[in-house]
C-alpha cells in the first residue's frame, strides 16, 4: 500500500471573503387589492337577483297576492224525477203581514216509457190479399172499399168474440171502427168485415188494423195498410193466426 503526502490545496484568492452576487432580483410582496366600485356594485346585483327570485318563488312580500289557490270542485245538485212540477214556496213571518216569496224554481221531468220486447200472440199470416170485391159481393159497386178475414188460434181453429181495430186516416177522411171476430161469417166462423164508401183511394200506411182483447188491450202490433185505385184491387183479405 503506498502512502502519498496529502496534498495541500490553495485556496483561490477570489473566493476568499467574496460572494457571488445572484442574476436574479427579489420579488416584493404584492399588496392585496382593494374592491373597487364596479365590483361591489356586482356584489349587490347578485344578492339583489337572489332575494327577488326567492320571492318570486315562495310568494314573499307582494307576490303573495299573485298566489292562486286551487279551486276545490263544485257540487252538483242531483235531480229526483217526479211525475209532479215542484214547487217551492217560502214565507216569512216578520212581525205584521205574511210575505210570500214566488216560486223560485220548478222542475218537470216526464217519465221514460219503457219498451217492450215481449212478442204478441197475434200476427198477421201471409201478407193482405188484395182481390175485386165483385167475387165476394157482385151487385155492390166499384166505390166500395172492403176489409175482411178472420181470426184462427194455435190449431187453425176460429176464435170468436175479439175486437179488430181499423183506424188512422184515407183520402182526407179519419177512420175509427171497431168490429167482432166471428161478425161475418162470410171469410169463416170468425169473420170480421169493414165497408168503407167512396173510399177507393191510393194510400200507403195511413190507415191501420190491430186486434185488441175485450179491454181494449192490444193483441196483436198495429198494422199499417197499403190501398188502390183500382177495383181489381179494392178488397183486403186480412187473416189473424195466434202465435203463443
Amino acid at each position: 500500500m503506498s502512502s502519498r503526502p496529502p496534498t495541500n490545496r490553495r485556496s483561490s484568492p477570489y473566493n476568499a471573503g467574496k460572494s457571488i452576487p445572484s442574476m436574479a432580483t427579489p420579488r416584493k410582496p404584492q399588496e392585496p387589492q382593494k374592491m373597487g366600485f364596479g365590483g361591489l356594485f356586482f356584489i349587490l346585483l347578485i344578492l339583489g337577483g337572489a332575494v327577488w327570485l326567492m320571492m318570486l318563488v315562495f310568494g314573499w312580500g307582494p307576490y303573495a297576492a299573485e298566489v292562486t289557490a286551487t279551486p276545490s270542485p263544485t257540487p252538483t245538485e242531483a235531480l229526483v224525477e217526479t211525475t209532479d212540477p215542484v214547487q217551492v214556496n217560502a214565507t216569512a213571518t216578520l212581525g205584521g203581514p205574511t210575505a210570500t216569496t214566488a216560486p223560485t224554481a220548478t222542475v218537470t221531468l216526464t217519465p221514460t216509457a219503457t219498451a217492450t220486447d215481449e212478442p204478441m200472440p197475434f200476427n198477421l199470416f201471409g201478407d193482405p190479399d188484395t182481390i175485386a170485391s165483385i167475387i165476394f159481393y157482385p151487385n155492390l159497386d166499384c166505390n166500395w172499399l172492403i176489409i175482411g178475414g178472420q181470426v184462427v188460434d194455435l190449431k187453425n181453429e176460429p176464435v170468436l168474440g175479439l175486437t179488430l181495430h181499423l183506424f188512422g186516416e184515407l183520402g182526407g177522411v179519419t177512420i175509427d171502427q171497431q168490429v167482432l171476430s166471428g161478425s161475418a161469417t162470410i171469410y169463416g166462423e170468425s169473420g170480421y168485415e169493414f165497408r168503407l164508401e167512396g173510399l177507393i183511394v191510393n194510400s200507403s200506411d195511413t190507415l191501420f188494423l190491430q186486434l185488441v182483447d175485450t179491454n181494449g188491450l192490444p193483441l196483436s202490433q198495429a198494422y199499417g195498410l197499403q190501398t188502390y185505385e183500382d177495383c181489381q184491387r179494392n178488397m183486403l183479405i186480412i187473416k189473424f193466426q195466434q202465435v203463443r
